[in-house]
């Protein structure tokens, strides 16, 4: 799609050369005696080459396989014109006439007669001008043939399909780009039949005017894609919907100013509400209501409007409860709205991946602080208390993002500290469980009514109306006891039950949640407790929803701890994947009651084991467990039990299993019998967490992990160990093995064993040391990017590999120059100058290069470094200098002074004792 529009540049480009070239030799004498002379043209002529050179870059036959023969003929034409751009930019800086010359007037005189020495040269760049001019001509007048402007046609569908996909706001962009090129073939096809020899400038500046719209779009889409996950709407539709009939309270002006709020300029409104009182019911139905959009289309005038939601769950994948999640889909949300702003506030971030937060937080506040935004914005941002981070960092980024008078946002949230400092003075908040006692009375009604037996019963025994008020008293505005009631209350109906037991079961329920949800452990069968208590400490551990496949390799680990080792690679079937997904849903009830669910997924027959998820009732359940009933789950799963450990066998059994019964893929994958990377990577954070906190090993489980994907991988091809068989953060050539995967990941004890058992892996690894691993853990990975874990370094990881005899002056074989020594402090340099770096950070990179100059670091190595340059091109040149003012840049004087003197101090104690001949002369 791209190369059409590309090529469609690179022809208007060489004619704006050609004609530009021509014009300098026609009046060279004006242009070297003038005032500034070459130098403004020398710099005109070199920003056209360079854009020639740019779009034959994107003609390169790597991102086009198959070019047409208009492509392959405008690169020939490119790259006959690079040459002639060269020599003629030669002669015009030769020509030059400084402005600061004494003697201005004999400098023109002398340059004058230097130019008329070049007529040779000159002549012969007209004479090869003249040619590429021809050529071009005829490559014109061929690609003025309607048939030839399939690819530009096909270019613009494809956009429109993206464009669509995307929800992005350039149908009209996209309608007049095709009307454009419609327009120009009717008028230059005229053109051309009527007078042959017209020249073709005006062709080709139409041409790419309609090029640049064209890869400017392209750009868009591409940066966009970046921003879109899988899960970026999945929580809004796991909400249950509102009752009918309740909540339309929300809509009535004499209620919570929240209609008034619509209408006014700007600023946040607060939903606030206890733990299952209905906060996310309430966001999902005011956010789509008819009478929201239509109150603030009012508001937002004669600019279009925009709404967007996202919902935090604390349960979910990583991207749906982390600050990077809710940035990516506002930032996401609002780009798609206005495409125009995605090359202003985001300009370098192309196509790079993935996200990094502070990058989206520097590009929504420049968003925010634009002085008009195209459109007016509304956000609803649901369960502030279910974000995993500082509450202060998610208030102040929304705090900002409302300061713009074309941005409005509500939140929720549990009426915690943070949220009640900065939102409870505001006049714009409610409470949910002051307001919805009536809302309650009318569901129970409903719910009961819809009964048979209830219906019969009241009619026979009047006190069963009593049970409605109760229940909405006792609620005290929590929606979710309300259901858990309903539902026992409809059970017992179901067994023929009547008033008297039906008033017991509701005075014997628990006012407090927490109480209710012990009541319900309590009351599963005794002989399922041990396995109960393991798939709930396994659901509270786990990073991303529980697979319900998971389910059936716990059961396993209970027969056999180990049996996740004595398992035989093996073929799967689909049928029995669906076949055990489908047991597992019905024997989730009986092990854990109502408090873990199965979603629909599980019962679909097309699908692998990581589809259909285990999910807790509310997220009230998951943080009971976790906070009141952790330690008896513990006590119930046994006491060689870890949810850590067991999760890592669960990992390793499902890469015994085939690839297509896993059913994930990751980009950059050689081999399809490769497990997903995010397992590998979400095992490495289990086996880390456990080191930390057991004294056991978890040497064996990542052996085990190694030797499947080794022999899984068998047919990779020559990109070596498995794990080269994905995108390096940092170019490996082929020589990543599992051992530096661990080392990126801070896998200390698993490291320590590693090399205690074989002291000469250090010396054998190959392309990067290990050491330059753990100075630069930089790993592309999709999960460890979402939980804001990558690239995180680990100064104990450097000391232990410095201890097993690593060397900081090994030179890092992929980089021609590079020492480990040299790269760090390189990078520690060009992050400083980078987006703000914590003190926390600053004091690690110091940690790690004190321990680097104290096992004998180079204080003398030079390390590359950019400046300015100083002609005419303003671009840059790499310097040389030495370390010490680079530590300077990066520490400051005083700090840098330190190392300084400690690296006198270290090339003192190493420094070879005097021979016995200078000790008798007394040469020491």
């Amino acid at each position: 799609m791209a190369e059409a529009f590309a090529a469609l540049n690179i022809a208007a480009n060489i004619a704006q050369f050609v004609d530009y070239a021509k014009q300098l030799i026609s009046s060279s004498k004006e242009i070297y005696s003038s005032l500034d002379g070459a130098r403004d043209e020398y710099k005109a002529l070199k920003v056209i080459i360079e854009d020639i050179k740019t779009a034959n870059d994107e003609l390169h036959p790597r991102s086009s396989p198959s070019p047409s023969t208009d492509e392959v003929r405008f690169r020939k034409l490119a790259a006959e014109c690079e040459p002639l751009a060269d020599k003629l930019l030669a002669i015009l800086k030769d020509l030059e006439v400084a402005s600061d010359a004494r003697f201005r007037r004999l400098q023109t005189m002398r340059q004058t007669i230097r130019g008329a020495a070049k007529k040779k040269d000159v002549q012969d760049l007209q004479r090869r001008l003249v040619a590429i001019d021809v050529k071009l001509h005829e490559a014109a007048t061929i690609l003025l043939q309607k048939k030839h402007y399939n690819g530009i046609t096909s270019a613009i569908n494809t956009l429109t399909q993206t464009n669509e996909r995307l929800k992005m706001n350039t149908n009209l962009a996209l309608e007049e780009m095709r009307l454009d090129l419609v327009r120009t073939l009717e008028r230059q096809e005229h053109r051309v039949k009527k007078e042959q020899q017209t020249r073709i400038e005006n062709l080709f500046e139409e041409l790419r005017k309609l090029a640049n719209a064209g890869q400017e779009m392209t750009q868009q889409q591409a940066i966009l894609r970046t921003l879109l996950f899988e899960e970026m709407e999945q929580r809004q539709e796991t909400i249950q919907d509102a009752h009918k009939a309740t909540l339309d309270w929300m809509f009535k002006p004499d209620k919570e100013k929240f209609v008034e709020w619509l209408e006014a300029e700007r600023g946040i409104y607060w939903v606030r509400g206890k733990a299952g009182s209905g906060k996310s019911t309430l966001m999902k139905y005011i956010c789509n209501h008819e009478t929201t959009l239509k109150t603030l289309r009012r508001w937002a005038g004669t600019k279009q409007l925009f709404t967007a939601s996202f919902f935090f769950w604390n349960s979910g994948y990583p991207m749906q409860k982390s600050q990077i999640g809710l940035l990516r889909s506002l930032l996401y949300q609002v780009l798609r709205a206005c495409p125009a702003l995605i090359m202003e506030v985001c300009p370098s971030k192309l196509l790079m991946e993935p996200w990094k937060r502070t990058e989206l937080f520097e590009v929504l506040e420049k968003v925010s602080k634009q002085a008009t935004l195209p459109a007016k914005f509304c956000f609803f941002v649901d369960g502030l208390d279910e974000y995993e981070g500082d509450d202060e960092d998610i208030i102040a980024l929304l705090q900002d993002l409302a300061s713009s008078p074309s941005v409005k946002i509500c939140v929720s949230s549990r009426p915690w500290n943070a949220f009640l400092d900065a939102f409870d003075d505001s006049g714009w908040k409610l409470v949910l469980e002051d307001l919805t006692r009536n809302d309650m009375c009318e569901y129970v009604q409903t719910m009961l009514a819809q009964n048979e037996i209830y219906r019969k019963m009241s009619m026979e025994d009047p006190r069963c109306k009593t049970l409605i008020p109760q229940i909405a008293q006792k609620a005290q505005g929590v929606w979710l006891w309300v259901y858990l009631v309903v539902r026992d209350l409809l059970r017992d109906l179901k067994g023929g039950e009547e008033f008297p037991l039906l008033q017991r079961r509701l005075d014997s329920f628990p006012n407090e949640l927490e109480k209710y949800f012990e009541n319900i452990i309590s009351r599963i069968d005794k002989i399922h407790r041990e396995e109960t208590a393991r798939i709930f400490l396994v659901a509270v551990t786990v990073i991303q929803p529980l697979p319900i496949f998971y389910l059936h390799c716990l059961a396993a680990e209970i027969i056999d701890k180990d049996y996740a080792i004595h398992m035989d690679i093996e073929q799967t079937s689909a049928g029995d994947v669906i076949r055990t997904k489908k047991k597992w849903k019905k024997l989730l009830n009986s092990r854990c009651r109502d408090l873990l669910e199965a979603d629909g997924l599980c019962d679909r027959d097309d699908l692998p084991c990581l589809d259909g998820k285990v999910n807790f009732l509310h997220r009230t359940v998951s943080d009971f467990l976790r906070s009141n009933y952790l330690e008896e789950l513990r006590s119930r799963a046994g006491e060689e039990f870890d949810a850590r450990s067991s999760l890592c066998k669960i990992i390793i059994a499902l890469s015994k299993v085939s690839a297509d019964m896993i059913g994930q893929r990751n980009s950059g994958n050689y081999s399809e019998n490769i497990p997903a990377f995010d397992l590998v990577d979400e095992m490495l954070l289990y086996a880390k967490d456990y080191e930390r906190t057991e004294a056991l090993s978890m040497t064996v489980l990542l052996d085990e992990l190694d030797r499947v994907n080794t022999i899984r991988a068998g047919g990779a091809g020559n990109h070596g160990h498995w794990t080269n068989n994905r995108k390096a953060g940092i170019p490996e050539y082929d020589r990543c093995t599992f051992l530096a995967l661990t080392v990126q990941m801070g896998l200390r004890r698993y490291v320590r064993e590693k090399l205690e058992s074989n002291k000469m892996l250090i010396a054998h690894k190959r392309g990067r040391p290990l050491l330059d691993y753990a100075c630069r853990p930089v790993m592309d990975s999709r999960l460890l990017s979402q939980l804001g874990k990558d690239n995180v370094l680990d100064p104990r990881m450097v000391c232990l590999l410095l201890e097993y005899g690593s060397d900081p002056n090994q030179r890092v074989e992929i980089y021609s120059e590079g020492t480990i020594w040299r790269l760090f402090i390189i990078g520690c340099d060009a992050q400083k100058r980078g987006p703000v770096r914590s003190s926390t950070q600053i004091d690690m990179w110091y940690e790690i290069i004190e321990l680097m100059i104290d096992h004998g670091a180079n204080p003398d190595a030079n390390v590359q470094t950019v400046k300015d340059h100083d002609g005419y091109d303003d671009q840059k040149r790499v310097v040389m200098m030495t370390i010490q003012p680079m530590l300077e840049s990066i520490f400051g004087t005083d700090r840098a002074a330190r190392l300084a003197s400690r690296m006198k101090e270290v090339a003192q104690r190493n420094r070879p004792p005097p021979s016995l001949l200078r000790r008798l002369l007394g040469w020491t």
